[in-house]
């Protein structure tokens, strides 16, 4: 008897129960999807480590130490040692492809014997490279990105007039090699060819040849001590190199929020669907209590329906959840060695979970089953009693048209059940916008203050140019900067030059050592930095600290530290603090007149155009300057922020799909609640034909319910928008750098127009056409119950 009555049932609710089966399998494919790539990242990460053979400390000089390895090599903790030898070239422009200098990565390139590998290295296809053959070299993702560079291309390298043309083998992956656009280029070739280039361009290097050693050991934190005590030598433990994947994760944690949403959107569905349910068929559950049926027995009926709609939805949702999963996981596989043996258990783990939850929910759900008697049949499941207000408005009081009163009257008349909907419309609308102000921020010119770099509204990314700042020369900024000045005023450009620059020293205070990146802006018209607490430095021997520098050194405003600057001791008074992203937040900054000698961080010329100039004019500005240099790393300040972030576009890319995502859910939602309801009052609508209400004026009233609740959803979204979208950027900058105070940048069309009307539209679409089944309801259906 069971099964023909969910078998009568499953037939005669053809839309909710396929509406349903839609939400089960959109839910199950985005949790299977995103639990695994959580799950592969954050455990990839790992399992890429323990493949590739990272140390537990690596060790990076950028110039020679004897002293230091020698004092390395004594302490009893060490186990083994590996050392790679790098050579660099300074420009992109030494690369030659089909004729054309290459200009897409900025810093420079460095390259590496696959005699001197000290780690695994990975092809495309995950196979660990043994040896490079003479000719051929293979290549980290930032060296041809935004090229048309393919496997089997011949590269020639151009140094000091010399030339050796070597065939791209593909790009490699190295477990502690950033894959980001701003990152240097690694390159990995013949020990022959190796020795070739390095011969070739002897002269163009000015750090000369870098090292790193990889260190395995029982204390890392004795290395630390130890690398604490000399210039130029920095240490990262493992745990420290994770963090080269943390837009990997972000992206990871950010596509498992839009699968969290997505449940609770299923839940709530699936919240109202049991609900109409049982209130329709109040008759045939009074009628099985009175033939001596338990509740229990009809609860379990109801369960094992949504049981077979929930694992048919998640065994399709599972099997959608792959080509899914494979997307997600493009480009996280293109930086990683993933292991993928337990992707699928994963994924059929989360789609039993998702069935679950959704058989808890229902049993929680259908609790009203016992309250129902066999006398609610009799009574058509009314008791006759109401003692509370219907409404707050009256129809005589009202000036409202009847149909316009009637929607409203729906709506206040049952707050609980528009309310849930409202709050799943604001959640959807909420996510779209919050990808919109995230993608917009990472590259909005109204956080250049976090990366502190003054006022500026062009930037030289050259490394040819960059490169000279970093030497010996105290005066290297100067030059540079007159140099610059000059060719502006040459070309009839009006305009102020600065250069900022970063250098690591050891920094203490009382019996606290730590490794600070020492930044200063220099040039002609520096602007105010932005201070959160305290004052900008105002001569030499004052300056500012980040949260994270303090509490490195135990420090605060009016403390005096010590620098060790090329083996000078400084002194400086701490005179406040600010926020930045450089120097990963543990960062000092400098009054404007402070000189110092190879620096070993920049981030580039900047321009100030005089005259506040707009769009236009700077843009044109910034095409004649690209002539003039001849490079093609001159940018506005938005593509420049852009470049240093790397993570615009994939927000851009999840924020597209959730438009799209959110118009679906949006229409399948208001399809089943406005059929649910077009079910529930259907007497209700037999009386009103009954008294000579058109069917227009019903469609309409159905339609009308819906777009107020869509745009009270609208306004509860745009308000909860900016504090949540600053609370959750703030957390987000506070993984790179050290900053608080960042404020989210808006598209006021994007925001304000775009997405409501999307959602407001596809609200109205939606109701309008399911509400056209109000026209098979007859007046003679007044005393119908079916």
């Amino acid at each position: 008897m069971f099964f023909r009555i969910l078998k009568k049932d499953l037939k005669r609710k053809k839309t909710m129960n396929i509406i349903l089966l839609l939400f089960i399998i959109l839910c199950s494919m985005f949790a299977a999807a995103s639990v695994n790539n959580i799950i592969a990242v954050t455990g990839g990460i790992d399992h890429y480590f323990d493949m590739a053979n990272v140390p537990d400390i690596s060790v990076t000089l950028s110039k020679k130490n004897d002293e230091f390895e020698k004092e390395l090599n004594e302490l009893p903790s060490i186990k083994e040692i590996k050392t790679e030898k790098y050579f660099e070239i300074t420009s992109s422009k030494s690369f030659i492809h089909n004729g054309v200098r290459l200009t897409n990565f900025i810093n420079p390139a460095n390259l590496l014997a696959d005699t001197d590998m000290a780690l695994n290295y990975f092809d495309k296809d995950n196979n660990i490279i043994e040896s490079v053959e003479k000719g051929t070299f293979y290549a980290t993702i930032p060296f041809t990105d935004d090229t048309d560079i393919k496997g089997g291309d011949d590269i020639t390298v151009r140094l000091d007039g010399k030339e050796l043309t070597l065939k791209y083998m593909g790009y490699f992956k190295g477990a502690l090699f950033s894959t980001e656009p701003s990152a240097s280029p690694m390159l990995l070739v013949n020990p022959a060819d190796y020795s070739t280039l390095k011969e070739y361009g002897a002269s163009q290097s000015m750090l000369g040849d870098g090292k790193r050693l990889y260190i395995n050991t029982s204390d890392t934190d004795a290395i630390e001590e130890l690398a604490e005590q000399y210039d130029s030598v920095y240490a990262s433990t493992r745990e420290q190199h994770r963090s080269l994947y943390l837009y990997d994760m972000l992206t990871a944690y950010i596509m498992m929020a839009i699968s969290i949403v997505l449940m609770i959107t299923a839940f709530v569905v699936l919240r109202f669907t049991i609900g109409f349910t049982i209130a329709e068929e109040f008759r045939e559950i009074g009628v099985m209590k009175a033939v001596g049926i338990q509740s229990g027995s009809i609860r379990g009926m109801y369960i094992i329906k949504y049981l077979a709609i929930s694992v048919a939805g998640a065994l399709i949702g599972f099997i959608c959840s792959m080509p899914l999963q494979d997307m997600m996981m493009k480009t996280v596989s293109k930086n990683m060695v993933l292991g993928s043996e337990n992707g699928s258990v994963m994924g059929a783990v989360s789609c039993v979970g998702v069935v679950t939850v959704i058989l808890i929910f229902c049993y929680i759900c259908t609790r009203r089953v016992k309250k129902l008697s066999p006398i609610d049949a009799v009574r058509n499941g009314q008791t006759g009693e109401r003692f509370g207000r219907r409404s707050m408005i009256h129809l005589g009081s009202s000036k409202l048209p009847s149909t316009g009163f009637m929607a409203l009257n729906d709506v206040m008349s049952a707050p609980k059940r528009f309310g849930l909907i409202t709050l799943i419309f604001a959640l959807c609308m909420l996510i779209v916008t919050l990808m919109s102000n995230f993608a917009l921020t990472l590259k909005s010119e109204k956080i250049l203050w976090a990366f502190t770099i003054p006022e500026s509204e062009a930037h030289i990314m050259d490394a040819e140019m960059i490169g000279k700042l970093f030497g010996d020369d105290k005066d290297a900024c100067n030059k540079l900067i007159s140099d610059v000045s000059d060719t502006l005023e040459k070309e009839g450009i009006q305009g102020q030059v600065s250069v900022s620059v970063g250098k690591n020293c050891k920094s203490y205070y009382k019996d606290k050592t730590a490794d600070l990146t020492y930044w200063v802006n220099k040039g002609e018209n520096v602007s105010e930095p932005r201070i959160d607490e305290g004052c900008a430095p105002g001569k030499s021997d004052e300056i500012v600290l980040t949260g994270y520098a303090m509490d490195d050194l135990g420090a605060g405003i009016g403390d005096r530290i010590k620098a060790d600057f090329d083996g000078e001791e400084k002194e400086f008074l701490v005179t406040g603090k600010f926020s930045t992203f450089m120097g990963s937040g543990h960062t000092a900054l400098l009054y404007n007149d402070v000189e110092f000698a190879s620096p070993n961080s920049a981030s580039g010329i900047q321009i100030h155009f005089d005259g506040s100039p707009d769009k236009e004019t700077i843009n044109k500005n910034i095409d004649k300057l690209r002539e003039v240099f001849d490079t093609d790393k001159i940018y506005n300040t938005s593509d420049m922020i852009k470049q240093m972030t790397g993570i615009s576009d994939t927000l851009n890319t999840i924020k597209k799909m959730m438009m799209i995502l959110t118009a679906i859910v949006t229409a399948m939602i208001v399809v089943l609640m406005e059929r649910s309801f077009i079910s529930k009052e259907k007497s209700e609508i037999a009386l009103m034909k009954a008294v000579g209400v058109s069917s227009r004026s019903i469609i309409a009233q159905h339609t009308l319910r819906f777009v107020m609740v869509s745009v009270i959803a609208c306004i509860v979204s745009l308000a909860a928008l900016m504090p949540i979208s600053n609370i959750i950027m703030d957390f987000v900058c506070s993984m790179i750098g050290d900053i608080s105070g960042m404020k989210c940048d808006i598209d006021p069309i994007e925001i304000f127009v775009i997405c409501p009307v999307m959602l407001i539209l596809v609200t109205t679409i939606g109701a309008m056409l399911t509400a056209l089944y109000t026209r098979t309801i007859r007046a003679s259906d007044t005393a119908s119950i079916e």
